[in-house]
């Protein structure tokens, strides 16, 4: 078997999507292109996230703003009030995250899988009351200003994201650590574990596994994902305001996630790579955006009611 033959087209294909991405600040000089991209990478992270709760585990968790808003919170108020840099802002947040999602996901994975979706979006709620009534440390409507670029210190020295191309490298970083992440995850037999429970939990109980175990951990890992993507959030912006914990976001993941593909990593990336950019782009003909984008949802729900994986997979075939 030759070395071609080899090589594993799933990676090949992933090899490849990296090098375009990591393309695309020498073929664009844009800033407003720039920005669509940062964005689009940032929504990724959060999609991919997001998916590891509701398509691989199957639970409808409506907090994933709540996790990202945390995280950008934490970033902004410690750069802001001490100084710090990214490994510490991202890891600070992504632990907290995590500790927040037990507290949620303990009491949230007792109920039914209905009844678990509104009592996340509850929770969601409470965590933008908070940050918009919490002035001492959130300054409610006022937002939390002045957030300092993006630094990240290395042992020969220190690199500091000021331009938009810095800034897309480092999201783009972050972004391919938590696709590899979850494609790691899906090339083990966790990945087993996690459907298992997903499609069947009682008899995935029965075979000596804990649902609610499988549940919190993949909670929890998601969490801490949407946290470091709230982080690099918070610098991008330099401002961190209540509506990062709005619905809205909930709104784009939930469409990014079903329309690409539950369970589909090359889905749902695509997904929220179309899903960001295609409305960016249409705001030059600001008064067709919607109705385009409406028409674009539609169509790709009625012709690929699988997701974006089918029709990937005929490109690839």
């Amino acid at each position: 078997m030759s070395a071609l033959q080899r090589v594993d087209p799933a990676g090949a294909g992933w090899v490849a999507a990296l090098g375009v991405a990591a393309a695309f600040p020498l073929l664009v000089q844009n800033p407003f292109y720039f920005s669509i991209g940062i964005t689009a990478l940032i929504f990724v992270g959060l999609a991919v996230a997001f998916d590891l709760v509701v398509g691989r585990i199957g639970a409808l968790s409506l907090t994933q703003p709540l996790f990202f808003g945390f995280g950008a919170y934490v970033a902004a108020l410690l750069s802001v009030h001490a100084d710090t840099n990214f490994w510490v802002e991202a890891g600070v947040g992504a632990v907290g995250a995590v500790v927040l999602a037990v507290l949620v996901g303990i009491p949230s994975f007792r109920l039914s899988l209905h009844s678990f979706a509104i009592g996340t979006l509850g929770f969601a709620a409470i965590g933008q009351v908070v940050a918009e009534n919490w002035v001492q440390v959130t300054r409610g409507p006022y937002c939390v200003t002045g957030v300092a670029p993006l630094r990240l210190p290395f042992p020969g020295g220190t690199f500091m994201a000021v331009t938009l191309s810095q800034q897309y490298y480092v999201i783009l970083a972050v972004a391919a650590l938590i696709v590899a992440a979850v494609f790691v995850l899906t090339r083990v037999r966790l990945d087993l574990a996690f459907t298992a429970v997903r499609d069947d939990p009682v008899l995935a109980s029965a075979r000596g596994l804990s649902p609610n175990g499988f549940r919190i951990g993949a909670f929890g890992a998601s969490a801490a994902f949407s946290a470091v993507c709230g982080a690099f959030a918070a610098h991008f912006q330099a401002v961190v305001c209540a509506t990062s914990l709005g619905f809205a976001y909930t709104t784009a993941l939930l469409i990014m996630v079903f329309v690409g593909g539950r369970a589909s990593l090359r889905g749902v990336v695509a997904a929220a790579v179309i899903f960001t950019a295609v409305p960016q782009l249409l705001r030059v003909t600001d008064e067709w955006r919607l109705t385009i984008y409406g028409l674009m949802l539609l169509v790709v729900v009625l012709v690929f009611p699988d997701g974006l994986e089918r029709l990937i997979g005929k490109v690839r075939r």
